[in-house]
């Protein structure tokens, strides 16, 4: 229906025709979602503290984003942050926490 053949009835008080989208592209969003979650909770039993492994996997995204190559296969569809959690559920993405180095006061 064209939009000039809305109009009539939006003018006449008639109510304007609704357009229904495909509902298969709602499933596929929400499949991707869910595979997303189900990923997060794998990598989180890897790397147990969340704020680390937000860190972890916001610093892969980001050398993904650069062109670094993938860990792991990925397919055409997947995210970079589902091949990072990816990457850390296959172990090949490990993390190493460093010692805080004291205060420099500049005291001496």
């Amino acid at each position: 229906m064209l939009a000039s053949n809305l109009i009539p009835n939006v003018v006449s008080g008639g109510s304007p025709t609704i357009l229904q989208f495909p509902t298969d592209a709602t499933r596929a969003v929400r499949s991707l979602r869910n595979m997303t979650t189900q990923l997060l909770q794998e990598a989180a039993l890897v790397i147990p503290n969340q704020q680390l492994l937000i860190n972890v996997v916001s610093r892969r995204v980001r050398q993904l984003g650069l062109g670094h190559r993938p860990l792991v296969e990925a397919t055409p569809r997947s995210s970079l942050t589902d091949i990072a959690l990816r990457e850390i559920i296959a172990g090949k993405l490990t993390y190493e926490l460093t010692p805080e180095k004291p205060a420099d006061d500049g005291a001496k």
